[in-house]
């Protein structure tokens, strides 16, 4: 792993094909997501839209381009967050899922490089991918979502 790329490793209490659900399903990702919605076709070089409901209403969080869809083993797409003044200019990364069955568990690898040099979005997504799978894993272990986001030790990350 370089400095370039991050890399989260989970084992999750649910088969591949659900959380693959949970990845790609609006209704799942608002839960876990920082009130965040996933759309897209599915469809590789199609549009992938990451919808944030706020005050002011909704709008565009991240957006990015399915590079390889695999349902249910790996998912990959280009990244990019207009949404924050800090990085809206900045290059797009690649954001990789990939699903590995251990037992009745799942092993959920989740990978985010080709960042530009220099990225301020690297440095960001150290702090927020813990808290987004976080909340995905305890969703699918519990039934309940937590937005971990919102605890003030998150306020830091």
């Amino acid at each position: 792993m370089s400095n370039q790329e991050f890399v989260y490793v989970t084992i999750i209490a649910s088969s591949p094909e659900r959380v693959w659900e949970a990845i790609t399903t609006a209704e799942f990702t608002r839960q876990y997501w920082h009130a965040t919605r996933v759309h897209s076709d599915w469809k590789e070089g199609s549009e992938i839209v990451f919808m944030v409901d706020d005050q002011e209403g909704e709008r565009v969080g991240c957006e990015g381009r399915l590079l390889k869809v695999a349902e249910p083993r790996e998912l990959s797409y280009s990244w990019r967050f207009p949404g924050n003044p800090e990085v809206a200019d900045e290059a797009p990364s690649r954001v990789t899922f990939t699903l590995d069955p251990v037992g009745e568990y799942t092993k959920l690898t989740v990978v985010h490089d080709q960042f530009p040099e220099h990225s301020k979005m690297r440095d960001m997504v150290t702090g927020g991918w813990p808290l987004v799978l976080a909340g995905l894993k305890t969703l699918l272990e519990t039934g309940s979502a937590i937005d971990f986001s919102s605890l003030p030790e998150a306020a830091g990350a």
